[in-house]
């Protein structure tokens, strides 16, 4: 699908005429309609920064349609929103059972959120997973659950700081929880548990100790 015909098609879903379009953006008929049949191949960042808030989309989404943003861009984008919704979950249910809370960027840590309580250190870690829609989605979803697994558990069992009393690896994708779930780590003294949480819904599904 090109873009103009994305367009098009993002503008019927929301009952939107050119003509409307383009007195709510400030952006000319002549050019939407340029757009939508393919006359305008490049379309300008500004244009497509006025019409985004009137199709209610992100600005982020249609840089990514109309390719100035690439796939690896876009990705980024999606987990560092995801990231943010995920600390803006944790954070309160912390707060309230007594954890005193820090924000790390890796470094001496091993996780996103450190949270301190008494002599209890409790790092968590948030792993986004893109939905895939391929045919051998299954497959593909338990490899890259198993690469992350493996470099997890690895990097656990050579850090070197004696601080950190548990560790989670927290993610928002269900089929990636449940097949985390069936890779425990072995041979690891420190506590180890898999976290789900519905981004949308803004909680925590489940937890569950992989060890111990």
């Amino acid at each position: 699908m090109s873009f103009g015909e994305y367009l098009k098609q993002l503008r019927k879903d929301k009952s939107i005429s050119q003509r409307e379009l383009a007195e709510k953006s400030g952006v000319s008929n002549a050019e939407i309609s340029r757009i939508e049949t393919g006359g305008r191949q490049k379309i300008s960042p500004d244009v497509l920064r006025a019409i985004a808030p009137i199709l209610e989309v992100p600005y982020e989404e249609l840089m990514d349609k109309a390719g100035y943003i690439s796939t690896n861009a876009s990705f980024m984008i999606e987990h560092k929103e995801a990231e943010e919704r995920f600390i803006e979950i944790v954070t309160p249910k912390l707060i309230m059972d007594g954890w005193g809370v820090e924000y790390t960027r890796r470094g001496r840590s091993i996780g996103d959120i450190v949270a301190k309580k008494s002599k209890e250190e409790w790092h968590i870690d948030y792993r986004y997973f893109r939905t895939r829609e391929d045919n051998d989605k299954h497959f593909r979803d338990d490899m890259r659950a198993r690469d992350i697994l493996w470099r997890t558990y690895g990097r656990l069992a050579i850090y070197d700081k004696d601080d950190i009393t548990k560790y989670t690896i927290a993610v928002s994708n269900e089929k990636i929880y449940e097949i985390i779930l069936k890779y425990p780590p072995r041979l690891l003294r420190l506590k180890v548990t898999a976290m789900f949480i519905n981004l949308e819904e803004g909680k925590i599904i489940d937890e569950q100790f992989l060890n111990g």
